[in-house]
């Protein structure tokens, strides 16, 4: 399959994959786009130049997971990865809502939520915020001893690779949104982003300011500049596998709202 990747979650750790990473994004070799999600990568496994980026294609070969019921749900056969080009930004984020097509917006959230439990329902969406969506900061829980210990374990090294990685570490922080979709009657929602790129940004600017300034970067960076009042923005919403009515913020799309 051909897609184009939109999500990448927050690794986790499990005693029977490892260290692995959700990935999603659209597929651009059917005849109209489908969301798409594969699981497991073990990403940081992957050798450098392998490494894809958000918004890079990728072709790889999967196949519907056995274990997982949701139509978007493959597992990938990595050794089959090749990358492709970079979708860019410019001209007011163009080319990205060409390949999001039809998939922006179809679904307020209450809607998907709506949908669980019947044929083929749709386990991924791409959702308008409603504007006055607010961010904050909060610390994250830290994890049990166990899966610090799964942690250390799929980091050492192995037969397939014999230098040992960074340890995993839970994330630092959290950023969490309280927003509303378009639906009509729509109460309010409330959601912690899964966003790789919070944790990636949080020890980047743990290296590049004082530790009394790093809550106020992470604020600016996915607060103003992902929900700010001159943004036009939708997020990536994905459900999880046992309890399909609960919705996850897994990244955004937010270019600037387009002048009246």
């Amino acid at each position: 399959m051909k897609l184009i990747v939109t999500v990448k979650a927050y690794p986790t750790v499990t005693q029977s994959e490892g260290e692995t990473v959700c990935v999603a994004g659209v597929r651009t070799d059917t005849q109209a786009p489908e969301w798409v999600r594969l699981w497991p990568v073990g990403f940081r496994e992957l050798p450098d130049a392998e490494r894809f980026a958000k918004w890079q294609e990728v072709e790889i070969d999967a196949a519907p997971s056995a274990a997982d019921a949701r139509p978007e749900s493959h597992r990938p056969n990595l050794q089959t990865l090749r990358l492709g080009a970079k979708v860019h930004t410019r001209r007011d984020w163009a080319l990205r809502r060409g390949v999001l097509g039809p998939l922006l917006g179809r679904h307020t959230l209450c809607e998907l939520m709506g949908l669980q439990g019947t044929a083929a329902a749709p386990s991924m969406g791409l959702v308008r915020v409603r504007p006055g969506a607010v961010a904050t900061i909060h610390s994250a829980p830290d994890w049990e001893p166990a899966k610090h210990l799964q942690a250390e374990i799929a980091a050492a090294p192995h037969l397939l690779r014999d230098q040992a990685l960074a340890v995993l570490r839970p994330p630092q922080f959290q950023i969490r949104y309280r927003w509303q979709c378009l639906y009509a009657d729509c109460q309010g929602h409330t959601h912690n982003s899964c966003d790789w790129e919070v944790g990636a940004a949080t020890i980047k600017f743990n290296q590049k300011y004082p530790a009394n300034q790093v809550q106020a970067h992470l604020l600016a960076k996915f607060g103003d500049q992902i929900v700010g009042e001159d943004k036009e923005t939708y997020f990536f919403m994905g459900n999880q596998h046992r309890y399909p009515e609960t919705f996850m913020v897994l990244g955004a799309f937010y270019p600037k709202e387009k002048a009246n």
